[in-house]
């Protein structure tokens, strides 16, 4: 088959969503199928491959972070959708080039994937001059109305199968969690005591660690907090954000202003290679987002070896085996932190629990999911 990617963000971008369409059309161009990626072209940024075809986009700063916005207009998408006779569009998006995608779609008679990668009313505060209240109806009706002109809707896990049926989708929805290169993560790279050494975590140091674009709907602030009362239980204790956004500045005055600067490491953004590194690196995945729809991440590190504690949310409740790999708290510090030092205190249980998450992270592997995603294909 040969089928099109719509996406608002892509490579150099480095985030979640990212991540999952390389990992996807990665998977599909293995299994002998043809991809082709529609995105934003990035100023400085050129593309070795030849399958990816980019928009003209304006570049916005937002809290000191750059991002780019797509512009659909004067594309010759059309032409090249019909010159490469492609079998099924894929959208990851429900606005911009999802809206693109949707339009041809329905032009050129060729069926239309959405897959819900995140949910967007808890983005609601990247819309300037509006209340929180009525701009979340407005992402709400936006996201019904687009899934509903789809063929088929993805949903990472049952529980958000469930949140677009109570919001009034009807098309049909396959649960369908995505994959990521397991081996990647497994395969140790012998940088441990490098890693430490780069960061000055000496070696009988507990070090957390959580990834992700540091971003308000991340949660981050509510991890640092949970940290400072874990910092003040035990001494030889690291925490490292990896990553960059708006909000870095304010968490590096958060970790000052409860004495714990010194205990934080902010890394910046990393190279995709480095990451394996740092999680394999590490003791404890930290997370408290509770956006997410799936939460790869802390598949990522889990399959480098970390247990994972993160506030109970949708994305990250068919990731995360309760007692086994790790655990799920409320969004309470206390009862954050004292799940974290419970794994900290005990090495018998971090170790077991970290066996097991290097296990259970195998069900997340890329041939799975691009077969249920073939079928899924096949049958439109």
């Amino acid at each position: 088959m040969k089928i099109g990617m719509f996406i608002n963000y892509y490579t150099p971008s480095k985030g979640g969503m990212e991540t999952s369409v390389i990992n996807l059309s990665n998977g599909l161009e293995k299994a002998g199928h043809e991809v082709y990626i529609f995105a934003p072209e990035y100023p400085n940024y050129k593309d070795e491959k030849k399958n990816i075809f980019r928009y003209k986009s304006v570049r916005f700063n937002y809290g000191g972070y750059f991002y780019v916005i797509p512009v659909p207009l004067g594309s010759k998408t059309k032409e090249i959708i019909k010159e490469l006779k492609l079998d099924i569009l894929h959208s990851h998006q429900p606005y911009s080039l999802g809206s693109e995608a949707l339009k041809f779609s329905k032009e050129l008679g060729i069926p239309l994937v959405f897959t819900y990668h995140i949910k967007y009313e808890d983005y609601s505060h990247y819309i300037p001059l509006i209340p929180s209240s009525i701009s979340k109806k407005y992402i709400r009706k936006i996201t019904v109305g687009y899934s509903n002109k789809c063929d088929t809707v993805i949903a990472p896990s049952t529980a958000i199968k469930k949140l677009l049926e109570d919001h009034g989708i009807n098309v049909p929805i396959e649960i369908i969690p995505s994959g990521i290169n397991i081996n990647i993560f497994q395969n140790d790279t012998g940088r441990k005591n490098e890693i430490r050494e780069k960061y000055q975590i000496k070696s009988d140091e507990i070090m957390l660690i959580t990834a992700c674009r540091l971003t308000e709907e991340k949660n981050l602030g509510f991890l640092i907090k949970s940290f400072a009362k874990i910092a003040q239980k035990k001494n030889n204790i690291k925490f490292m954000i990896v990553g960059d956004g708006a909000v870095r500045k304010d968490l590096e005055k958060m970790a000052e202003e409860f004495g714990i600067k010194n205990n934080i490491i902010f890394t910046g953004l990393v190279d995709r290679t480095e990451i394996v590194s740092l999680y394999q690196a590490s003791d404890i995945f930290v997370f408290a987002s509770k956006t997410e729809t799936q939460g790869l991440v802390a598949v990522e590190a889990m399959a480098a070896g970390s247990p994972v504690v993160a506030v109970r949310a949708s994305g990250i409740e068919d990731i995360v085996r309760e007692g086994e790999d790790g655990f799920l708290t409320s969004e309470s510090e206390e009862e954050f932190s004292e799940s974290v030092l419970k794994i900290v205190n005990d090495k018998d249980l971090r170790e077991r629990m970290s066996a097991n998450a290097k296990t259970n992270s195998r069900k997340f592997e890329i041939a799975p999911w691009v077969e249920k995603i073939v079928k899924l294909y096949k049958s439109l």
